[in-house]
Formats: structure tokens, sequence, C-alpha cells
């Protein structure tokens, strides 16, 4: 299974492939806690832009949406799915598909710095 990102990422779906089964698990979780944070602010965003139209939350809430897309959920679930196999996913509380979207009941994680590779 390979997923090429449309964004810049920190790193290449060769590199999230050489990662061991619970560096990829403790990934996702990280970023799905920061992509529920990110929805939150999406939110609040829009309140404000409903209040009067300003061009800095426009340009925030508008670079936002590129963020959410939860490409690079996607590709570490690739790399994933590639070690375990589908079937496992559901083991490690993932889901087989999130269609970039933070998934219900989705692990938390602390925020911390996550991987650097």
């Amino acid at each position: 299974m390979s997923s090429q990102p449309t964004h810049p990422q920190p790193f290449t779906p060769a590199e999230a492939a050489q990662l061991d089964v619970n560096t990829i698990v403790a990934e996702i979780s990280r970023l799905r806690n920061s992509l529920t944070h990110l929805h939150s602010s999406q939110g609040e965003l829009r309140l404000a832009l409903a209040e009067g139209d300003d061009a800095d939350l426009r340009s925030a809430l508008n670079e936002n949406e590129a963020v959410i897309q939860g490409e690079r959920v996607d590709m570490l679930r690739a790399a994933l799915i590639d070690k375990i196999g589908a079937d496992s996913l559901a083991h490690y509380g993932i889901e087989p598909q999130t269609n970039g979207s933070v998934a219900n009941g989705a692990p938390t994680a602390s925020e911390d710095e996550g991987m650097h590779l």
C-alpha cells in the first residue's frame, strides 16, 4: 500500500515504513489529538468570522483546512497496514479508514514533540 502526500510532510512514506509499529501507533494517536484541537479552533475561528470578516482569521482558517486533511495520519496508517495488515488495526485502537478526519473514539496522547526523523 502506498500513500503519497499532497502537502509537504516532515517524513516520506518510505521513512514512515521504517518506523516500528509502536512508534507509528503513538504518532497516529498524537496527531489525532492535535487534529481534534485544531477542529475546535476552526469552530472558534468561524464564530469570530461570523461577527466580522478579518483577513488574518480568514487566512488561519484556510491554512488549517489544509492541515486537517489528515495526510500524515493516512501516510502512517498505510505504513502500519503494510506492517501488520488492515485486520489488525483495531488491536491498536485505529480505525481502518478516516478519510482525512479525526475518528471518534481515537486514542489520545499527551502533547509532546512527536517523532523526529
